[in-house]
């Protein structure tokens, strides 16, 4: 199915271009803020068990990329196909979406789409969370907070999560596919990078206002039509039903959607990896769940203006907006310490 595109310019690629966007790129590192201030892929890493939830999760991304409506014909052998399993744990996982009224089965023709892309009960829906994702999360919680050291084992996380090893095997494969954690020598895991201290998000910040702006400067950036009209459509709701209302995950969940959409359409690879892992880190960072929604606000505000600058085709704007977006940001977060010290007492009470 092919989708239509914005009819804007594509970038010149001259050597003036190319060098104009070098000098924005500088420019845009030593910029300050005012003082008042897709296609479906093959799934990485399907050489572990994906569970049922996890499954669920991934068909509704494809049918959203989809833009399908309600009556749409699901069909098995496609799901497999995309996402490199067999068909057995596609059906348990199109069972599990019919259970929530969102699929529906008719003997002899397999699955339809009960309700429309973008409709409340589409955008609604309420999956459980699959084990590996919880125990995923609590670990990086738990890191943050101080309660896990720098380096962990199987045998440890089994007791103390009272799992499984092929769980926690799980959970450890997708934390080292995601930059978390390293094998050692032995039998261990050693913590990488991740956004557990000042230092580390001011270094993501840092490699965010390189990496964001660029990606909206690039030659081959071609952002579909209908994947800028979700966007919008996501943003506007939000801001219309009022972010009190709103769950901190869900508003994360439009916020990671913007920066990840508009990374995977600069169509440079490297660059859209760096984006998803960006927002993957901030997404299990328990530091998130603590920005006032006022400044969420303001930040879909600014999400909307860039999303305007890029359907006129002005990106040189679109990425000063960017890197404005992301500078602020970067100076309204709350107080770091604060911040942790409530986590560790979420965390540590009984």
């Amino acid at each position: 199915m092919q989708s239509a595109t914005l009819p804007i310019p594509k970038h010149p690629a001259n050597v003036d271009a190319r060098v104009a966007s070098l000098s924005l790129g500088t420019a845009l590192l030593n910029a300050r803020l005012p003082a008042t201030l897709n296609r479906p892929s093959m799934l990485p890493g399907t050489e572990h068990e994906i569970t049922s939830p996890e499954l669920a999760k991934k068909i509704l991304d494809i049918l959203k990329r989809e833009h399908a409506s309600a009556g749409f014909h699901i069909r098995e052998q496609w799901l497999a196909d995309v996402l490199g399993v067999s068909r057995s744990p596609i059906r348990t996982a199109l069972r599990d979406l019919e259970r929530l009224d969102i699929v529906r089965s008719e003997q002899k023709k397999g699955y339809f789409l009960e309700a429309d892309v973008g409709s409340e009960a589409f955008d609604n829906v309420n999956l459980p969370m699959a084990e590996t994702e919880r125990i995923y999360r609590q670990i990086a919680s738990e890191r943050f907070a101080g309660l896990i050291g720098d380096q962990i084992s199987v045998a440890d996380l089994v007791r103390r999560f009272q799992t499984s090893r092929s769980v926690i095997r799980k959970v450890l494969a997708s934390m080292q596919e995601d930059g978390l954690v390293e094998k050692t020598a032995g039998h261990g895991w050693i913590f990488g990078p991740a956004l557990n201290d000042e230092a580390s998000y001011q270094e993501s910040y840092r490699l965010r206002l390189l990496i964001e702006p660029a990606a909206l400067i690039e030659g081959g950036f071609d952002l579909p039509l209908a994947e800028l009209a979700d966007l919008r459509r996501m943003h506007h709701a939000a801001l219309s039903k009022g972010l009190a209302n709103e769950s901190i995950a869900s508003l994360f969940d439009i916020d990671a959607a913007f920066h990840d959409t508009l990374g995977e359409a600069c169509g440079n690879r490297f660059l859209a990896q760096a984006i998803r892992q960006q927002t993957r880190l901030r997404r299990l960072s328990e530091y998130e769940k603590y920005t006032e929604r006022e400044r969420r606000a303001r930040s879909f505000e600014e999400h909307l203006s860039i999303l305007d600058a890029i359907e006129r085709g002005a990106f040189i704007d679109a990425a000063e907006r960017m890197a404005l977006h992301i500078r602020t940001s970067d100076a309204n977060r709350p107080d770091f310490r604060k911040v942790r010290v409530l986590a560790h007492r979420r965390l540590t009470r009984r």
